[in-house]
């Protein structure tokens, strides 16, 4: 089982009233979680952190073993990503939402790590900006895919080659 997380903990504490697609991915790993802990009640993935995924954040961290704050930082993030790692989960697991510009976090700097390889000039600094948006639309238009500029399930799948 791995140590730390995919993609690795961005920095930033995750609370009530966090929004964006590492919230999501949280969710989406939260749901995954319920398979080993069914005391975690299921939440919706829509990247917004309302009192539902407060609630199922405490529950995760009392069932396994964790500070129960309700608040998703280091020890949060690659817990949950154990527990949903721990169901056959690819490291690189869709976000849950599509990722677009003026989003920032761990799951934009992995695209952009992976999106370095295939364009030169990107930097993988987690905020997706023109030059990201410029870059999946390049990487869209090689892979024939829907020259949108966003990183929706299908791009992603194909970026991290899923």
């Amino acid at each position: 089982m791995p140590s730390t997380a995919q993609p690795p903990y961005w920095g930033k504490l995750l609370r009530s009233g966090s929004r964006g697609p590492d919230v999501a991915l949280v969710q989406t790993w939260l749901n995954r979680a319920r398979r080993r802990w069914t005391a975690i009640r299921p939440v919706v993935v829509d990247g917004r952190y309302g009192s539902g995924t407060a609630t199922a954040v405490k529950t995760f961290q009392m069932v396994a073993g964790l500070h129960s704050d309700g608040e998703v930082g280091q020890e949060t993030w690659d817990g949950l990503y154990q527990a949903a790692a721990g169901q056959s989960t690819p490291d690189n697991v869709y976000p849950g939402i599509p990722l677009r510009m003026g989003q920032s976090g761990a799951t934009v700097k992995s695209a952009q790590e992976k999106l370095q390889a295939l364009v030169t000039g990107l930097e993988a600094d987690g905020d997706f900006g023109e030059k990201t948006k410029e870059a999946v639309r390049a990487y869209q238009t090689v892979e024939g895919l829907a020259e949108d500029g966003i990183i929706g399930r299908r791009t992603w799948n194909d970026l991290f080659g899923l």
